[in-house]
């Protein structure tokens, strides 16, 4: 240390510049530091928001012991706001738990059967004997009746369909020269195949709803003694795709004629797709839209994910209006926070662009696992406060929703974006709960537009709720084999969920569509057909498919 002191100049002015020098090593030296702190900082809170993801349950839930994140102050405060909000005491005292008693539980109580299966009766009486001894000391007053579901397996049987043939009786015979005369075939949906309307329901039905791949079907079949390959199945399920174009061109033009219609996407491998690898993701986009009496989804398959794949859907070109004038249709758009939307959102067509609470209380869910956890939860709860007006207005008409929401949900979203500017000067951008309030920020815009109308929603999850069994099924199936495959899957899901969306169960509805849809020639006739213009009644098997 003596050599050091020793060796410094003694110039004053170079002794200020290496102290200078050094101040300046040491400032930048605590700069890294900071900035290292702040990755771990990060790095630990993206392990635990994959941690979470990976073991945790999936459901927009705060972690268990969430509470203890609150300072002293935050938890004396939530008490507080929790006691003004109870009741005021009753004088009758409650009655004493016994001990060791828990919460009070409700009474389970069983449902009943539904009415339209059929009964089966089974009369259990007292032994011969035992009834001889009693005599005529006891009197027969009915019977204590208990009924239990009961379950046929599946069973598979083959249709035998006899025309009948006619020849003449001798060569005078008006008409004898053509022979034999032969009674029509029956319409079917695939002409001359062996597979009957119901037998494609349920091969629809098992893959698309049930989410179980063709080759688990093989197999179901194969336990029954029938010998029906996946690659059958999969012809039959391609042969689809030309008969029912009507009724897909009758979804589709149903499709923009409500207030509001609301888009979500998810990936799609395809194979064998013109110019792409096999490794290129495509896209299945869903559409909710529809009148409120008639609700559609809509299924589109798309190798783009760019903004033209809806606008097709949506605004095609040859409905759309000429440059100047005003478009036929206008109506809402209610997407999450991807930017093609936006890009979609600039159409004429469209009155405004609404957003998704879901996608941005999701976030605020996955920051409460960071180091900011407490100030996530108090946006989890102001999310909730919205969410509880919107319980409250569910079942009521739009005029009732708008004027409810102004009232209630403005105020709150007042509170909500005072949150957001206050906690955004204090939170490091990179964190998890400065990612959520960045995105909350940036789409504040379209998150407020729920308040304009009532046919709005506050979040995306009808559409959400249309696309998961999509989702589920592709863990099964994988992929889709060509982009025709994928196009007759995008059409096959759009029955089953828009059927689903009518009230209707989709095995049902199917076996009744497959079964009537050749013999209607005419648009009224295809119309008659779509899931909004059928009840249950109509379409639920009556025992016989003859």
């Amino acid at each position: 240390m003596l050599d050091s002191a020793q060796s410094l100049p003694q110039d004053p002015v170079e002794l200020h510049r290496i102290i200078a020098q050094l101040s300046a090593q040491l400032a930048e030296s605590e700069r890294e530091r900071a900035a290292q702190t702040t990755r771990i900082e990060q790095l630990l809170e993206a392990i635990e928001l994959l941690r979470r993801k990976r073991f945790a349950p999936s459901a927009d839930r705060m972690p268990e012991g969430q509470l203890a994140l609150f300072d002293e102050a935050e938890l004396e405060a939530l008490i507080g706001a929790l006691e003004a909000a109870l009741p005021a005491p009753s004088e009758t005292p409650a009655p004493a738990a016994s001990p060791g008693a828990g919460a009070a539980k409700r009474k389970p109580v069983r449902r009943p059967l539904p009415e339209h299966l059929p009964r089966v009766e089974r009369v259990i009486d007292l032994p011969d004997a035992e009834k001889a001894a009693m005599g005529t000391d006891w009197t027969f007053i009915g019977y204590d009746s208990a009924e239990q579901l009961a379950v046929i397996p599946r069973q598979c049987y083959v249709v035998v369909t006899k025309r009948a043939k006619y020849v003449p009786a001798n060569e005078a015979v008006p008409g004898a020269e053509v022979g034999v005369r032969v009674a029509p075939r029956a319409a079917q949906i695939i002409p001359k195949s062996i597979a009957h309307s119901s037998l494609l329901a349920a091969i629809v039905t098992g893959k698309f709803v049930d989410g179980l791949p063709l080759y688990r079907q093989e197999k179901m079949f194969a336990r029954e003694g029938i010998a029906l390959s996946r690659q059958t199945m999969a012809g039959l399920l391609m042969q689809l795709k030309t008969p029912l174009k009507p009724v897909a061109a009758a979804l589709n033009a149903l499709l923009g004629q409500g207030a509001v219609v609301q888009i979500d996407e998810t990936r799609l491998q395809v194979l064998d797709e013109p110019g792409r690898e096999n490794t290129q993701p495509s896209f299945m986009w869903v559409f909710c839209g529809g009148p409120p009496q008639a609700p559609v989804r809509w299924f589109e398959y798309a190798p783009s994910r760019a903004a033209e794949v809806p606008q097709r859907v949506l605004f095609p070109a040859e409905t759309r209006a000429p440059p100047g004038t005003d478009p036929p249709r206008r109506l809402y758009l209610q997407s999450d926070g991807y930017s093609a939307y936006h890009v979609l959102a600039e159409a004429p067509e469209v009155i405004d662009h609404a957003g998704c609470w879901a996608h941005v209380r999701r976030k605020f869910v996955e920051a409460a696992a960071g180091r900011n956890g407490a100030a996530a939860q108090q946006m989890v709860a102001l999310i909730g406060e919205l969410y509880a007006v919107e319980r409250d207005v569910r079942d009521e008409d739009p005029a009732t929703r708008q004027r409810t929401r102004t009232a209630r949900s403005g105020p709150i979203l007042t509170r909500i974006r005072q949150w957001l500017d206050t906690a955004a000067a204090r939170v490091l951008p990179k964190s998890l709960l400065g990612q959520a309030i960045g995105y909350t920020l940036n789409q504040w815009p379209t998150l407020i537009t729920f308040l304009d109308d009532g046919h709005l929603e506050i979040d995306n999850n009808r559409t959400e709720n249309a696309i998961r069994p999509f989702v589920v099924g592709r863990k099964g199936w994988l992929f889709a084999g060509s982009p025709d495959g994928a196009e007759t899957s995008a059409l096959l899901y759009s029955l089953v969920e828009t059927a689903k969306a009518n009230g209707l169960e989709p095995h049902a509805y199917l076996s009744y569509l497959f079964e009537h849809l050749p013999a209607a020639k005419t648009p009224e006739a295809v119309a008659a057909l779509l899931p909004h213009n059928l009840k249950l009644d109509d379409i639920r098997p009556t025992g016989t498919i003859l």
